[in-house]
């Protein structure tokens, strides 16, 4: 009998779940960018940006380096005070990290040169991070502003 319950118990603990994968440097470094905006951290986007960090597209008259990132936050957190950012997915390949993120936020101030409407919005937005010595250095992004300036009133269906 104790050979059968030692041999069950053996068994239980080849079937019982392992603990959760650990979390890639890349992954965590690329996840601390949400963070950075959800929280409204400018000092942790210092943290984890390179000095030579190129945001992919950036508008023509802002300049790369993590001084824009700082400006688009406080741009977007003054426009949207309760501005939130939360991913959806993550991928990573190499030293690459691909985020499907979800962003929310109620506008109370202008944004873009357009006049607070009180409205709220939820859009989609996707992100590639690469990292090198852990820092991201160079961000593409997309976001569906399109589908937010119709929430927010700016647009006609």
């Amino acid at each position: 009998m104790k050979t059968l319950i030692a041999l069950i118990a053996g068994l239980l603990l080849v079937v019982e779940p392992s603990a959760a994968p650990a979390v890639s440097e890349p992954t965590q470094i690329a996840s601390q960018w949400y963070e950075a905006f959800s929280r409204h951290d400018a000092k942790l986007l210092e943290k984890i940006l390179a000095p030579n960090w190129v945001d992919i597209p950036s508008p023509p008259t802002v300049p790369y380096r993590p001084e824009a990132a700082k400006a688009a936050m406080a741009m977007l957190t003054s426009a949207f005070p309760d501005f939130d950012i939360k991913i959806e997915d993550i991928i990573q390949e190499g030293n690459k990290v691909v985020v499907r993120s979800t962003i929310t936020g109620t506008q109370r101030q202008s944004f873009a040169g357009l006049p607070a409407t009180g409205r709220s919005m939820k859009i989609q937005a996707v992100d590639i991070h690469e990292i090198e010595n852990g820092k991201i250095v160079r961000t593409w992004h997309t976001e569906d502003w399109m589908t937010g300036l119709r929430e927010l009133g700016h647009l006609s269906r």
